[in-house]
């Protein structure tokens, strides 16, 4: 009996002392900005990134880790921090020449930039070796930013010119990247937590966020999401919200993006047809409104993007002419009811 007292004391103990240090973690935060922040407020960012890059590259089949270092410079300020990096994802990690990275800077340097301790972020790569690669990461990024203009509970995303500096080897790679808003500062940002949530159905998720997500997909021309497996979609909970709120990403196998090494899935054809999880009359009329409304923002974001090339931006603004052929027809919401969902 004496046992269960001690256990139990322990217990307590341990609770006080992580809400100690969870209130004082908060303490500290009060007023700082993330590294992904900081970032997204630079400009003309530049950054040198740092490492055995080409042994990273060669070992992406295995669980390699190398030390480095990312130097970000810009108008503002020139600042660097070391970094552990390692490959992430599956299907890219098979098939990218240049997979995408995972990024984890330690929490005691971010404290000393005067950074929140949001220490772990992806960066999205070229993934092909070929003279128009740039153009795909392009394209996936506009998407991002397509998604944060109509709902800002997406991911943040920030472009920018990088140096791949192999410390090995001695040599570099010019190329771009993409640095998505990590888990743990979006969670912040919306005040919420993250669910581990697979086999939702679909009376456990939010009906407007869930018609949204699904139409944002029906837009870009993207299946390669599922809400039940949660597969590229994340969901978030709070009292705030009325159900859990779906948060979609990596948008490589749209038809908008159009990526090369997606056509080697045969099951995957580019075209628009509605995703399982949507089709809610009620909400579809709202998500509508806002898609029509946010129709020359959509145009304006890709005309006025400058990197990309013209071939491509020609392909992307085409289908987003398509995409409003299709829901400015008076009949649109009653055949898009009844078409059958993938």
């Amino acid at each position: 009996m004496f046992g269960v007292y001690i256990r139990l004391l322990l217990f307590f103990c341990c609770l006080v002392y992580s809400g100690q240090i969870s209130s004082q973690d908060s303490e500290e935060n009060k007023g700082k900005e993330t590294l992904f922040e900081r970032l997204a407020g630079c400009t003309d960012l530049k950054v040198v990134l740092e490492g055995q890059i080409d042994s990273l590259i060669i070992m992406k089949m295995k669980p390699f880790e190398t030390k480095g270092k990312m130097i970000f410079s810009s108008e503002e300020s020139e600042f660097e921090i070391p970094v552990k990096i390692s490959v992430r994802g599956k299907f890219r990690r098979r098939t990218c020449d240049f997979p995408p990275i995972a990024l984890d800077f330690p929490k005691d340097d971010l404290k000393e930039l005067g950074l929140k301790k949001d220490d772990n972020y992806k960066l999205v790569t070229i993934c092909l070796d070929r003279r128009d690669a740039q153009n795909y990461l392009f394209r996936e990024y506009l998407v991002y930013k397509m998604y944060q203009e109509v709902e800002p509970t997406g991911f943040g995303a920030v472009l920018f010119p990088i140096i791949y500096k192999d410390t090995d080897f001695r040599k570099n790679r010019r190329s771009f990247a993409v640095l998505l808003e990590s888990n743990e500062e979006l969670k912040d940002r919306l005040d919420g937590k993250w669910c581990d949530c697979m086999g939702l159905n679909m009376d456990s998720i939010n009906d407007y966020y869930r018609e949204l997500v699904t139409f944002f997909q029906y837009m870009i021309g993207n299946k390669d999401m599922n809400m039940h497996i949660e597969h590229n979609v994340r969901f978030l909970e709070g009292e705030q919200y009325v159900k859990k709120v779906p948060i979609p990403y990596d948008f490589d196998f749209s038809a908008f993006v159009r990526a090369p090494y997606a056509f080697t899935d045969q099951s995957v054809t580019f075209d628009r047809s509605p995703l399982v999880m949507g089709k809610n009359a009620e909400q579809l009329d709202k998500v509508l409104n806002l898609f029509l409304e946010k129709k020359e923002r959509f145009f304006t974001i890709v005309e006025e993007f400058r990197l990309m090339s013209k071939k491509h931006k020609k392909q992307c603004l085409k289908f987003l002419r398509d995409f409003y052929k299709i829901i400015e027809r008076p009949n649109f919401t009653t055949r898009y009811l009844e078409q059958r969902a993938f």
